[in-house]
């Protein structure tokens, strides 16, 4: 008997190894085998701490990885396809009932001192411009894409870890969302750093100045700050930015995911070609949808127009659809279409393209 009881003694005082990664288990407790309590578990917390120091860092990488990946696709697309955005500017500007079809426009343009090469004015301040733009909206779309989308799937999606209360929306709902506000937030933040360059740019598409150096300059002695940010300017920026990134970045994400990923998983070296498609497709619906929108801006922000509708949206819509009625609206359309179609399909191949040199994920 002796014997037995230092045995056991024995037994129970030799240290029982507890696994570091002990997880939440549930037990019976008090209430009978149906009740169950939750046993914490032994791991720190420091380790959730460094993770998500580590998924906090990791978005901003990527984030100013995507700027200038954007940034420089930005460039080489404002440069392939400056005329089209030339003769959708001359077409827009046109007030009055009249309008200009295509070729009438391109004969105006090019009847200037300087010839063909009027098509491509603009470009510098448009390519120079358009780099810090894109390249902030895609970067600050980017870095929201990932935290939001991460903090909506932990909190109402798939993530939440919850056995007791299943998810609240699909994954899919929640990725429609986190694109949306994306969108919406990159081109909000961007609009304020899009608004000057877009009014020399379109200044000197209508002819108004030879160059760029003499738009500045006599835009800045005449009307200082305000005539680069003119009433109105800033905030039909927005209101037609804001849905146009939303149209075209949910296309363009849903084809991807859907389309292009899967056609390419077995063949990496066509992807080119349909990061071109998926873009031209995404660019043109997004384009048509916010034509009516980008007539309003292009009235608001060329010169004489801030004092004319008085910076109003409103009015302005008002004057267009009393000068030609619901057509008015779509002036510009086709040479627009004919720009932002090639131009995203060049953008995003471009864009993935320094992605993927990039190593972003």
């Amino acid at each position: 008997l002796l014997s037995v009881q230092l045995s056991y003694a024995k037994l129970s005082i030799i240290p029982q190894k507890v696994p570091s990664s002990l997880n939440l288990q549930t037990v019976p407790r008090g209430g009978g085998w149906g009740a169950k309590a939750k046993v914490a578990t032994v791991a720190s917390s420091s380790p959730s701490k460094s993770t998500a120091k580590q998924q906090s860092s990791s978005a901003i990488t990527e984030g100013l990885k995507n700027t200038l990946a954007s940034g420089l696709a930005a460039a080489c697309s404002k440069t392939i396809l400056a005329p089209f955005d030339t003769l959708k500017t001359v077409q827009q500007h046109v007030s009055g009932g009249k309008s200009l079809g295509l070729l009438e426009a391109t004969r105006q343009v090019v009847s200037r001192p300087g010839g063909i090469l009027n098509l491509y004015a603009g470009l510098g301040v448009a390519a120079l411009g358009s780099m810090p733009s894109v390249g902030l909206y895609f970067g600050v779309y980017s870095y929201c894409k990932k935290t939001i989308g991460e903090t909506l799937q932990t909190t109402f999606g798939s993530m939440r870890g919850d056995t007791e209360h299943p998810a609240v929306c699909s994954d899919r709902t929640l990725q429609t969302l986190t694109i949306i506000a994306s969108a919406a937030i990159g081109n909000t933040v961007a609009s304020f750093s899009r608004v000057p360059y877009e009014v020399v740019k379109q200044s000197l598409q209508t002819g108004q100045y030879s160059s760029t150096l003499q738009a500045a300059s006599t835009m800045w002695r005449d009307g200082g700050m305000r005539s680069f940010f003119p009433l109105g300017g800033v905030s039909i920026q927005m209101v037609r930015d804001i849905p146009y990134a939303i149209f075209t970045l949910l296309s363009y994400e849903f084809i991807k995911e859907n389309w292009v990923l899967k056609r390419t998983e077995e063949d990496p070296s066509k992807r080119w070609f349909f990061d071109m498609v998926a873009g031209a497709t995404a660019g043109g619906i997004g384009s048509y949808l916010t034509n009516p929108m980008d007539v309003i801006k292009t009235r608001l922000q060329t010169t004489g127009g801030s004092s004319k509708y008085g910076g109003s949206i409103v009015k302005c819509a008002a004057v267009v659809l009393e000068e030609g009625g619901p057509t008015a609206f779509l002036r510009g359309s086709v040479p627009r279409l004919m720009h932002k179609i090639p131009a995203n399909g060049c953008f995003f191949v471009f864009y993935e393209f320094f992605r993927r040199a990039l190593h972003v994920e």
